[in-house]
């Protein structure tokens, strides 16, 4: 028989496949594969937080640019000079203009906590163990279990 049960990762998990081994299934009868969520794409330059900086970088720059000029100019009438109420302008604008958009933006980026794969159990067995391991899954919170005879070769 073949023996198919779906598990959450967890402990559960590996308390089951040490009773099924202790049972007297052999290591060798039981296979364990871990399920993809979701298709992973080849390369993956920028994630969200990345992106989300980098956008807020972009921002702090347009705005110590815009802030700098106006430094400047209002340095040509103050005591220390044009180049120095520039830069002061422009580190200002910057983390202004990067400070409110990374405030105004964080709550778009957090991050779900992923929940984990799934992982499937296949364990082959002969019928008079059957049952023993189907209610061994089912003792340690298997969501699905399934069973079929095992395909015999022709």
């Amino acid at each position: 028989m073949l023996i198919i049960g779906t598990f959450e990762h967890s402990l559960e998990l590996e308390q089951a496949l040490a009773v099924l081994e202790h049972s007297g299934v052999p290591r060798k009868q039981i296979m364990v594969i871990p399920m993809d969520t979701a298709p992973k794409p080849p390369v993956h330059f920028v994630n969200k937080i990345r992106d989300l900086y980098s956008k807020a970088a972009e921002i702090g720059m347009a705005c110590a640019t815009a802030s700098s000029i106006i430094g400047t100019s209002v340095g040509f009438i103050l005591t220390w000079g044009p180049i120095f109420w520039g830069m002061f302008a422009a580190l200002i604008g910057f983390a202004f203009g990067a400070g409110l958009y990374l405030l105004f933006n964080w709550g778009t980026y957090r991050h779900l906590p992923k929940k984990l794969p799934e992982i499937t159990v296949i364990v082959q067995c002969p019928e008079n163990l059957s049952v023993l391991v189907m209610e061994t899954m089912w003792q340690y919170r298997v969501i699905t279990v399934g069973q079929t005879p095992e395909p015999t070769s022709h």
